[in-house]
């Protein structure tokens, strides 16, 4: 009598798979049957998740596209209020639509919540400028003189040593 040759089953799994990539587990193991060939349900799952992997890494390896021009980061908020800046009178809406325009996505929400911030802090700069008596161009030049001796400490000492030449002087 002849030998039957000798079938690898794990290839013959997969070639079924090839054929009907969406076939069941249970669907392959009575496919394969038919055809005389006796397959586990372990195996047949084995050989799909181990063909499944391969599948997954090939295609992720495929759709992954090389950007030659990376993108800068765009901090939203600093859009919103430049454009509102240039734009005062300019409705949360509009400032949606122009910075759409230019890429950046925002909700009229965001920008309202910008809006109301800001107008918080003028609102602020104006009362703490009130109560001191002095006007904003002064809290501005005391401003870029912090800035300029790198913290208010340093401002203070620069200040009170002013102030000893003034007594001098």
């Amino acid at each position: 009598m002849a030998e039957k040759p000798e079938v690898n089953k794990s290839e013959a799994i997969r070639d079924y798979y090839k054929l009907n990539p969406k076939a069941k587990t249970k669907e392959v193991v009575d496919a394969l049957a038919k055809q005389g060939i006796t397959v586990s349900v372990g195996l047949v799952t084995t050989v799909k998740s181990k063909h499944n992997k391969k599948h997954a890494a090939k295609k992720a390896a495929t759709s992954q596209v090389v950007d030659t021009k990376p993108q800068a980061e765009v901090n939203k908020t600093q859009a919103v209020r430049d454009y509102l800046k240039a734009n005062k009178k300019a409705k949360a809406q509009e400032v949606v639509e122009a910075l759409g325009k230019q890429g950046i996505t925002i909700t009229v929400g965001y920008v309202r919540t910008i809006k109301a911030k800001r107008k918080t802090h003028r609102k602020a700069v104006r009362t703490v400028v009130a109560k001191g008596g002095v006007g904003i161009p002064e809290v501005k030049a005391a401003l870029t003189f912090i800035k300029e001796m790198g913290n208010i400490t340093a401002a203070k000492k620069a200040l009170e040593v002013a102030q000893e030449i003034k007594a001098i002087v």
